[in-house]
């Protein structure tokens, strides 16, 4: 006789029972808004696509282990997705409201996959976006102090490095600086990987760690590729300038990161082992707990998903206040202001602090210009970047900074914290004129925002 290693009991049939439909009306409403915003705010590029091919990898469930760790969270930006329905906020509290919906049904999650979606939404494309702009200008600075260190003589000047009488400029659209998405899913793949190997469970705070650590690591990688580019004069557009960043992606970031990731493993918490694994095992449909919590969440989510609005929907357009001396007075659809006389154009833009920010060198690249040239100055006691832009012979001067009326700054962190704590609304400011005394000119008579 054989004896049985485990005693099964009898499935128990399906019976729609209250907690059934909560169940399955989650479901429903949780991928259809998922389907939605893959369809209309996720971009299909190869951070994307990278994204969904280690899913299947990285995916992890602790089953039993039910948690309600996301219930703060998802509660939180569901209140925020209310009161501000754009996609960002709908997305992030549907990732939060999914996740407690599938721990408080199958089981624990891995921290890892909750890291996955993160980076391959817009969000992250939104807030790299928005902090790397300062950050290209501090690492041209700093690469040209260390080349000075190498009896280089290299000059930064904003995004701009001169060797020689050549320039040399850390652009937005620079591999190096657009690999910082591709780093951190390295980095997680890493992770997931080890633990497999493993049978070990990385708290989340030493995932965090790897993540921080792989930020230092880019930051390193990208001050080493613009060195490498300037000292053998590789030009933007070259076959070298890409191949160059890959190499020091390579070498500075996944090396390093193989390293860390093995020796970080090695301190963190013991193999996992279930103590259900002696135990006799039961087939019984799933339960969900708190069923009365996550629908109502669900049909939040829902209600948030038919009445979705942009960020210029959103924004206050009673700008009737604001004008300006000797301009033409246009309020456009979006909520922009645009002031205009012959030779000077001046857009004020309203920027609500949880808004991704559209600076001019997002608006004017998709009327066909290019950003060059662009750099921090101090005019008339006021901080401002300026860049020049260019389309072909036309030639356009600009200038920007953020204003309430009473601070004015072109600091991300300090204009978004003043708004955020409850603060007069900011306005990004424009200046553009067709030649840089204009534009100074322009800047230094220019009165705040009242």
């Amino acid at each position: 006789m054989f004896s049985r290693s485990y005693n099964l009991q009898e499935y128990v049939p399906f019976k729609l029972t209250g907690s059934r439909v909560v169940i399955n009306s989650c479901w429903l409403i949780y991928t259809g808004i998922a389907i939605k915003l893959c369809l209309t705010y996720f971009k299909w590029n190869a951070d994307m696509l990278l994204g969904l091919a280690l899913l299947p990898y990285i995916c992890k469930v602790k089953r039993g282990g039910f948690s309600p760790r996301y219930l703060v969270p998802a509660l939180l930006f569901a209140v925020i997705a209310f009161r501000f329905p754009v996609k960002t906020n709908l997305f992030l509290a549907l990732l939060f409201a999914g996740l407690l919906f599938f721990e408080n049904l199958k089981g624990k999650i891995s921290p890892v996959l909750f890291l996955l979606p993160l980076l391959i939404s817009p969000a992250f494309e939104y807030i790299s976006g928005t902090f790397s702009f300062p950050l290209r200008i501090g690492l041209s600075e700093v690469a040209a102090t260390l080349l000075g260190f190498m009896n280089i003589k290299a000059q930064a000047s904003g995004n701009i490095i001169q060797l020689n009488g050549a320039e040399f400029s850390v652009d937005q659209a620079c591999a190096g600086l657009h690999m910082l998405a591709s780093s951190f899913m390295i980095g997680l793949f890493m992770i997931a990987h080890y633990q497999r190997q493993t049978a070990k469970q990385l708290h989340l705070m030493w995932i965090l760690l790897v993540l921080v650590l792989t930020f230092a690591l880019n930051i390193a990688c990208n001050l080493c590729r613009i060195m490498l580019l300037v000292i053998f004069k590789i030009e933007a557009g070259a076959p070298m300038h890409d191949i160059t960043g890959i190499i020091c992606l390579l070498v500075y970031v996944v090396l390093p990161l193989l390293c860390l990731s093995s020796f970080i493993l090695k301190r963190s918490e013991k193999p996992h082992h279930d103590p259900r694994f002696h135990n006799t095992i039961r087939l019984v449909p799933d339960q969900l707990r708190y069923p009365f919590l996550h629908f109502t969440l669900a049909v939040l989510l829902l209600s948030v998903t038919f009445n979705l609005k942009t960020t210029d929907q959103l924004a206050d357009k009673n700008q009737s206040n604001i004008s300006l001396v000797g301009y033409q007075k246009t309020v456009l659809e979006s909520g922009v202001i645009k002031f205009e006389k012959p030779g000077k154009l001046v857009y004020v833009k309203p920027s609500p602090f949880y808004a991704p920010e559209h600076d001019p060198m997002i608006c004017w690249q998709g009327s066909g210009y290019v950003f060059g040239k662009i750099k921090k100055q101090v005019i008339a006691g006021r901080q401002v970047y300026s860049g020049i832009l260019t389309k072909a012979k036309d030639k356009i001067y600009a200038a920007w900074w953020f204003d309430n009326g009473s601070l004015k700054t072109i600091n991300e962190f300090e204009w978004r914290w003043a708004a955020a704590k409850g603060g007069k609304l900011f306005y990004l400011v424009n200046v553009n004129a067709e030649t840089e005394q204009a534009l100074w000119e322009e800047v230094k008579r220019l009165p705040g925002i009242k």
